[in-house]
């Protein structure tokens, strides 16, 4: 099936140029799909005005008729006096029942013209009987009919819909096709080139043809539709104007937000060890200065005996959410969960690309070390009943009722490791391997618990570490009341202080260990960090 098809680029050029842009539409339309009749439908209420809001509508009335031969002449200068004569114009969207009430009218003509605003939030414009003549019941004012909609990519099918018997029969409709019109009302035409709906089972025969029609279509309204409201003058405009840009404002300030959603998303799942596809497909790097972590449950074997699955899975999952929120806010990142131990790390291959600095490994350290106190300190509150993620208290009444106890327990390291994709085919990670990562594994192993394991390397890095506004990611974490004011210039700040002031500790918190082993590893001085206070 090939027609010649109207050209668009023509219409487009003409039609901001053109007083009758209505007609002009008409016409392109009538020709496009080979329709025997087309018109146009305004949307209004009693006052019959022009571009009132769709919300204000209640009745369609017929604006402007076009067809073909010596019927389509007639139609185009006597229809709307034709359509009035008979009742069939105004279409009222709404009727009043015996109670006072308004119920929506049957037919299709109503459905568009009352479905108009609908029609934008769910993409649906074109709707399309491709057959009447099976449908009429000639003994009822209203027929069934199947109805499908057209959103520019696909049909749909649409709940059946009823069609008003004397339109029908007045137009003598073999197929109907309807549009919408943003801020007008609807174009509808009766019995378009049955061709083009032809059927080969559920589907049209000529789809794709079809499909290129209805999409030119679509872009015809769109022109014709700006070029209308062009017309308006005064209050009108300035209403129509008023109007587009509070729905302006309104999209803006919902992008807006979901701009801050899908970054805060991002974020999270970054932090939770979601990697995107270049990340996946990147070559296996060497660093010299990532920093991990390992953080593990301790005596789980014994806490496993003595709860039943489900509440053991429950208390692990909490105490890994709290992982994940914790690594998401200080800029670490979830390697991957084993079982009750996390493997964190920070280092340059999953930094935030759009920033445009680079952390060094002192607040690399830094990082860590708030990441896995925070985390600490979080599963003792749920430990304790004061967690807001376990706000019954189930957690504690747990604990108490198993008489056991649950702590972790950190070791950390920076260093040498490779970071890249490993995995099957069908399932990958990107993930450290190497001699840092191991002397981090072996430190948690050996460590206390509430606390940070951690080597003499780290400890010499942490007595020189400051807090200034060059590292500039926790700066911007600290800067918040009860730690450090923005606005205050204190110059260098002594990681140590800021982190005691943090997590409300006193003087007392590394404690030197000396001849630590564990298996292969052994270590002649390493130190414990205190996270937890005292009196909590």
């Amino acid at each position: 099936m090939k027609h010649e098809l109207p050209d668009i680029d023509k219409f487009e050029r003409i039609v901001f140029k053109k007083k009758n842009t209505l007609d002009l539409l008409l016409a392109f339309s009538l020709k496009l799909l080979q329709a025997r009749q087309v018109g146009l439908l305004l949307g209004t209420n009693k006052t019959y005005f022009k571009f009132l809001p769709p919300d204000k509508w209640d009745r369609g009335v017929i604006h402007k008729f076009n067809g073909k031969g010596f019927s389509g002449f007639i139609l185009k200068y006597f229809g709307t006096f034709i359509v009035r004569y008979k009742g069939l114009s105004p279409v009222r969207l709404y009727k009043d029942t015996q109670f006072g009430e308004k119920k929506e009218s049957d037919g299709i003509i109503s459905f568009v013209l009352r479905k108009h605003k609908d029609f934008y939030v769910q993409g649906i414009k074109i709707l399309v009987i491709d057959n009447i003549r099976d449908a009429l019941n000639a003994d009822e004012k209203y027929s069934n009919v199947s109805i499908l909609s057209y959103n520019g990519n696909v049909f749909k099918s649409l709940p059946d819909l009823k069609i008003n018997n004397a339109i029908a029969k007045q137009f003598k409709a073999e197929n109907f096709v309807s549009a919408y019109i943003p801020d007008y009302g609807a174009i509808v035409f009766n019995t378009i080139n049955e061709k083009f709906l032809e059927k080969t089972g559920d589907k049209f025969t000529n789809e794709l043809e079809l499909k290129k029609k209805l999409n030119i279509l679509i872009s015809a309204i769109e022109m014709a539709s700006l070029a209308y409201i062009g017309l308006a003058r005064g209050r009108q405009a300035a209403h129509i104007i008023w109007r587009k840009e509070k729905s302006l404002r309104k999209t803006a300030l919902q992008l807006k937000h979901k701009e801050i959603e899908l970054n805060a998303q991002k974020e999270y799942l970054r932090a939770v060890g979601a990697v995107n596809e270049s990340q996946l497909n990147m070559e296996p790097v060497n660093i010299t200065d990532g920093v991990y972590a390992f953080l593990d449950m301790v005596g789980s074997a014994t806490i496993r005996q003595k709860l039943n699955p489900r509440d053991y899975f429950y208390i692990l999952n909490l105490c890994h959410q709290i992982t994940a929120n914790n690594a998401n806010q200080y800029s670490c990142r979830v390697d991957n969960f084993m079982g009750d131990c996390v493997f964190l790390e920070n280092a340059s291959p999953f930094d935030d690309k759009k920033a445009k600095f680079s952390m060094g490994t002192h607040e690399r350290i830094m990082l860590m070390i708030f990441t896995l106190a925070a985390i600490l300190n979080e599963v003792h509150l749920l430990k304790t009943g004061q967690h807001d993620m376990d706000k019954t208290g189930r957690v504690k009444d747990l604990i108490d009722t198993a008489k056991i106890d649950i702590s972790f327990r950190a070791g950390m390291e920076m260093g040498t490791a490779l970071i890249g994709p490993l995995g099957s085919r069908k399932r990958k990670i990107v993930t450290a391997i190497g001699k840092a990562v191991n002397i981090a594994s072996r430190l948690e192993s050996s460590g206390r618990n509430d606390g940070i394991h951690i080597s003499g390397m780290i400890m010499a890095i942490l007595k020189d570490a400051c807090i200034t506004r060059d590292t500039r990611t926790i700066w911007r974490l600290i800067c918040k009341p009860n730690i450090i004011e923005e606005s205050d210039n204190p110059g260098n700040l002594s990681f140590f202080d800021c982190y005691k002031k943090m997590f409300g500790l006193e003087k007392n918190i590394i404690t030197q260990r000396t001849n630590v082993s564990y298996k292969e590893f052994s270590k002649d001085i390493t130190y414990w960090i205190k996270c937890i206070p005292d009196k909590a």
